[in-house]
Parts: structure tokens; C-alpha cells; sequence
């Protein structure tokens, strides 16, 4: 009687399982610009194929729902995803139209930019409000570990690409660049980047012009307005490099993806470019000793996505960094 029971309760267990419909498998497609730094051909979704990375290495955080899960705490209840597909795009509006219209699920841009883009738009969120966003990301996280990854490992910095029969304009440059710095103008052009706008370039009778590219597909970084004219962050650093420096700058607007054949073929002398960013040493120093380890193999993972050496083309030369990013994802409000 036993064993018979037993069988009946087995047989009902199996037909109540199979009575239960499978779950249907989530896809999340995430958009991204097409990047095109390392050599003028694209590597497929980059920034999505290294943040999946790190999601599989250590589940420390994921990016591709509405939250972000950190170790020590989660913000918001997860969602559950399957799978994660990049979607390349050439310029920015194209993935904005793609994201109203449902077509991805999500995009990856600057942190900056994803600002500029939210209190520009109301439709668009984050994992979080900026105004919380900007207290994390401005150096109010508590866990340190991930503040590296994702401030260090996955961070951008932006200089200008020139060839390297312009040494001497970008020694000149880089003078510039140490001078904003040093007395302050650097950080007075970050602190009102969003309120920038249109900043006239004077010109100077007589002197040497350099020709510098903008795409418009960074605002409020590379910011070109409805006139088509360049305005913005690198607009405004332009100006000032081209006082200290005492050369004409003429922008030259281009499309993202031509930037390298400009520049290789001498449309134009100088490009805005962002580069994999160097990790600076002593946030690395202050992580606790666990996990100096874990940060370290994170980073040997991504390597094969990001090392610092892959958006230099053969030829080139960048100056200094003048600028510093890192990468959040932008959806729709639900």
C-alpha cells in the first residue's frame, strides 16, 4: 500500500510539475555608441560585454535592470534577467529615438551625460535620482571596493588626439591643460559644466590656427547646439587653451565615427577623445587587503575589453587628461 502510494504521490508531483508553464526567458538589450577609439572599427558592445563580465566574475553589481546591486546592500528588489544584448549605435539621437520607441530596454552613457540627458528629458531615470546618484558617484560610497571598480577600472578619461608629427602642439596643450589646473579653471569649467553654454573662441590676428573635431554626441561634454554650433565643456576648455596658447581654434563639425580619417587625413589638426583611464594607485592602496585581490583579478578579466594601451592608434598621441567619466544606464520611467 505504501509503495503504491508512493508512486501515486510521485506520478502527481511529475503532472503538477509539468502542468506549471516554463518561464518565459527575459532579454534585456542595452544600447550603446559604437566604439570606435582603438583603431576605426567597431568592437562590439564593449561597455556591455565588460559590465557582464564583472556581473559573472563577482556579482558585486549589476547594471542591466532598474538597480543596482551592490555587496553590502541592495538599493531595490532585482530584476530577473536572462540574457543581455548590446545595440551599437553611431550617434546619440538615434539611441535616444530607439529607447523612446521601445526598441532597447536601455543605454550606456557618461555619467555626465546621463545627467545633461535626464534634466533635459522626464522621462528618462537611472537606478537612482541623480541628486542620489551624484552623492554615490562624488565620493559618498561607502564601499570602496566598488567606487574602484567603478570609478577606476570602468572610468574614461578625455584628452585630445593629435598625430605625432604634433608633438610640439601637444606639449603646448598639455602647458595649458597644467596651468587650468593649477589655478583653477579646470575645476571651475566641471563645477558649471551642465549651465555652459554657447563660449566664443576668440580669434587672434595673425596667429596659427588649429583645427579641432566635434561630434555633438556628448552633451554637455561635446555639445553642438540646434544652430549647429559647438557649445559646451570642450567648447569652453578650447577657448581658454587657445588664450594661454596664443592659436586661433577652429572647430570643425564631424561625425563620431570619422574623427580617426579626419585626423589621419589632415582635415583636421586635433580631436576630442576619451581613453580606458589609468586606475590611480592609492584609491587602489585603500581598499582593504581582501579585496585588493578580488579588484585585481576584476580587472585582468576585463582586460581584454579595456587596457589602457587600446585607444591609441598607431601614429598618435594624446595630451593630458582633462577630463574624468565613468558609466551609468539610462531607461525609461515606468
Amino acid at each position: 500500500m505504501k509503495k503504491g502510494f508512493s508512486l501515486f504521490l510521485a506520478l502527481l508531483l511529475a503532472l503538477t510539475a509539468s502542468a506549471v508553464p516554463a518561464m518565459a526567458e527575459t532579454t534585456v538589450r542595452i544600447g550603446e555608441l559604437t566604439y570606435l577609439n582603438s583603431d576605426g572599427t567597431s568592437r562590439s558592445g564593449m561597455m556591455v560585454e565588460a559590465m557582464k563580465a564583472i556581473q559573472q566574475y563577482s556579482g558585486g553589481f549589476q547594471i542591466f535592470g532598474n538597480t543596482y546591486i551592490f555587496n553590502d546592500a541592495e538599493t531595490a528588489a532585482p530584476e530577473q534577467i536572462d540574457h543581455v544584448e548590446a545595440v551599437e549605435f553611431d550617434n546619440l539621437n538615434s539611441m535616444l529615438m530607439s529607447l523612446n520607441a521601445g526598441q532597447i530596454d536601455g543605454m550606456i552613457v557618461y555619467f555626465t551625460v546621463g545627467s545633461y540627458l535626464c534634466r533635459q528629458n522626464e522621462n528618462l531615470t537611472s537606478w537612482l535620482e541623480y541628486s542620489e546618484m551624484e552623492k554615490i558617484y562624488g565620493g559618498e560610497m561607502t564601499n570602496i571596493k566598488n567606487r574602484f571598480i567603478l570609478d577606476q577600472i570602468l572610468g574614461t578619461d578625455f584628452s585630445f588626439l593629435m598625430t605625432k608629427n604634433h608633438i610640439a602642439l601637444r606639449d603646448e596643450f598639455n602647458r595649458a591643460i597644467a596651468d587650468m589646473k593649477a589655478d583653477g579653471t579646470l575645476d571651475a569649467l566641471k563645477a558649471s559644466i551642465m549651465d555652459l553654454e554657447k563660449t566664443e573662441i576668440a580669434k587672434i590676428d595673425g596667429a596659427e590656427t588649429v583645427r579641432v573635431a566635434v561630434t555633438g554626441d556628448l552633451p554637455p561634454i561635446d555639445y553642438v547646439d540646434e544652430a549647429g554650433v559647438p557649445a559646451g565643456f570642450n567648447t569652453a576648455v578650447l577657448a581658454e587653451i587657445s588664450r594661454r596658447t596664443g592659436k586661433n581654434i577652429e572647430l570643425v563639425s564631424i561625425e563620431s565615427g570619422a574623427r580617426s580619417l579626419a585626423l589621419s587625413q589632415g582635415e583636421v589638426d586635433a580631436v576630442f577623445w576619451s581613453r580606458i583611464s589609468m586606475p590611480d594607485q592609492s584609491i587602489f592602496d585603500s581598499l582593504p587587503e581582501k579585496r585588493k585581490g578580488e579588484a585585481t583579478m576584476i580587472a585582468l578579466v576585463l582586460s581584454s575589453y579595456r587596457h589602457p594601451g587600446i585607444d591609441i592608434p598607431e601614429g598618435t598621441i594624446t595630451t593630458d587628461v582633462y577630463f574624468h567619466d565613468i558609466f551609468v544606464t539610462l531607461y525609461l520611467k515606468k
